[in-house]
């Protein structure tokens, strides 16, 4: 009897979220589960106010490099044999992973430790509030 029947994986093509998302396929694989793949793009404050044609274009870019980043995710999946779903949000990491992981009703979240916020080998504060408030069990890998 399966126990994850839906699997969300926070991606950001980092080594850590690389080693979280070969964990999480591995588990979709002997649970067959679906998977949920999962970039965020967070913009910092307000501390340039650009143009509107600028703002667009970097809007733009970034949700271009999302596309690639999530696609590495995929073509992880697809080696595996698995179908994946892929979301792109805007906003702060911890709030969206925590939205999504409702949203899809999630049994599980598997994330890395540190990937590109950061956060190195220490679990900061971002990855406590995924763990205290998300709708779910988070597996953290290191």
């Amino acid at each position: 009897m399966a126990i994850f029947k839906k699997i969300l994986i926070p991606f950001d093509g980092s080594p850590p979220s690389k080693r979280a998302a070969e964990k999480g396929l591995a588990l979709a694989i002997d649970q067959k589960a679906e998977v949920v793949g999962l970039k965020v793009i967070t913009f910092v404050g307000e501390l340039i106010t650009p143009s509107d044609r600028l703002w667009a274009t970097i809007v733009d870019d970034l949700r271009e490099k999302a596309k690639e980043i999530l696609s590495e995710l995929e073509s992880m999946a697809k080696e595996k044999g698995l179908t994946i779903e892929l979301e792109i949000r805007d906003g702060g990491a911890e709030e969206e992973m925590i939205f999504i992981a409702g949203k899809i009703d999630a049994d599980l979240i598997v994330m890395g430790m540190g990937g590109k916020s950061g956060m190195g080998k220490y679990l900061g504060k971002s990855i406590a509030r995924v763990l205290k408030d998300a709708p779910c069990p988070v597996m953290i890998v290191n």
